[in-house]
């Protein structure tokens, strides 16, 4: 039996997530990234779990990481004292730190509805195809000229 099986599930949760924080950090200062570390550690989590044979990593870390996101109230106490130490400070920077923040709120709003009119055109695509294939007109009728779907003289329908 391996050491890590003797583990309680919470402290090989905390190990993985502290783990992930140390390589996101370590790569953020070898590379010069200017991303904080602990933002590359969650997106390198996110990449495991999105890898078939990884996903058991994240399932390790979820026990340790269920109870933090159920208090996750209480880690945004650091920033918000630092924010009212900082007053001054944000007060002297305030039009460039409200152009950032309304400037990337603008780019994301625009980028995701971009990707949602290109996602929406690509499915009305495979829906279009695969009405083609079964025959159906892009109605979703039978696209018969004399078939039940047909208009009927004088304007009525039948």
């Amino acid at each position: 039996m391996s050491r890590a099986a003797l583990l309680p599930p919470v402290l090989l949760g905390l190990v993985v997530l502290l783990l992930a924080q140390m390589v996101g950090l370590g790569l953020s200062a070898l590379l010069g990234l200017p991303v904080p570390g602990v933002v590359i550690g969650i997106v390198l989590l996110v990449v495991l779990g999105l890898l078939r044979p990884t996903r058991a990593v994240l399932r390790v870390a979820e026990p340790a990481a269920t109870p933090l996101l159920a208090h996750l109230q209480l880690l945004f106490v650091p920033p918000g004292v630092g924010i009212l130490l900082e007053l001054d400070s944000l007060a002297q920077n305030a039009l460039p730190i409200a152009l950032a923040v309304g400037g990337s709120f603008v780019v994301t709003l625009l980028v995701a509805g971009t990707m949602l009119q290109a996602l929406l055109r690509r499915q009305d695509r495979r829906r279009a195809r695969g009405r083609a294939a079964d025959g159906r007109g892009p109605d979703g009728g039978s696209g018969e000229p004399g078939g039940p779907d047909a208009p009927q003289p004088g304007g009525a329908a039948a």
